[in-house]
């Protein structure tokens, strides 16, 4: 008797919560974009969106600069909301950093575009993303 009563408890536990394993969290819109460095297309790196609050969206540049963001699952989007934006390109994600010798630290990859934009708090670039609109951003690195 005691079991069946652990198990009718048990499965009102799982009603109650199968809502909440399956939520993502916050609303997401879906984002595209192109980065361009000294008015070319940027073909390799990695965009970074930082929400206001949530979880930062990510995506890899492509060869065309193009890139998709992703905040919870593949090609979702970011946040609804404002976004400080970071960008990082370095020689790895180019394929030009040298091989490390064996026994030894790896090296830092170097940055391809200045380093002001690999961080939030100084790459001045912003983004809103809206529910119901376009979320097409180009974004434009200069030395």
């Amino acid at each position: 008797m005691r079991l069946v009563g652990f198990l009718i408890l048990a499965s009102a536990c799982l009603m109650l919560c199968s809502g909440c394993f399956g939520q993502k969290g916050l609303e997401t819109a879906p984002v595209t974009g192109v980065v361009t460095y000294n008015g070319k297309p940027l073909p390799y790196g990695r965009v970074s969106f930082r929400p206001q609050a949530g979880s930062p969206a990510t995506g890899t540049i492509q060869s065309d600069g193009s890139f998709s963001l992703s905040t919870y699952g593949s090609g979702d989007g970011a946040i609804v909301g404002m976004h400080q934006v970071s960008i990082t390109a370095t020689e790895a994600d180019a394929g030009t950093m040298a091989e490390t010798a064996a026994n030894t630290e790896m090296a830092v990859p170097k940055s391809m575009i200045p380093k002001k934009y690999t961080s939030f708090s100084t790459s001045e670039l912003t983004a809103e993303v809206v529910s119901d609109g376009e979320n097409q951003f180009t974004l434009e690195l200069k030395d």
